[in-house]
């Protein structure tokens, strides 16, 4: 029985128990349309991020406006000094040996 339509070819193979051959099983066939719809939508969305910039630029722009406050900004942050040193130092800044507490736990012999 001999069949020109896909359809029928692949039909008869899969009645016979044989493999069907990939040119009658592929979803579509190669043309220049699928890529025309990938250009035509990245443009369209390259083209409506730009537009949502352009609107909403203005008003991140004038969010956090520099009006030259940074030093009232900044004094909610000093401290007034220079930071407290963690580890042990003399007078002069300069680190000294940590003292050690004796071991309350000595090893068993």
């Amino acid at each position: 029985m001999t069949h020109h339509d896909p359809h029928s070819e692949a039909a008869d193979a899969v009645h016979e128990g044989r493999p069907v051959d990939a040119q009658y099983v592929r979803g579509a066939r190669p043309g220049k349309r699928i890529l025309l719809l990938l250009i035509v939508s990245a443009g369209a969305a390259a083209i409506l991020l730009l537009g949502m910039w352009f609107v909403s630029n203005g008003g991140f722009a004038t969010t956090n406006a520099n009006n030259g406050d940074q030093a009232v900004d900044a004094a909610a942050f000093d401290n007034s000094g220079p930071p407290t040193p963690t580890a042990p130092t003399d007078a002069t800044g300069a680190p000294t040996p940590a003292t050690t507490a004796p071991n309350v736990n000595p090893p068993a012999n």
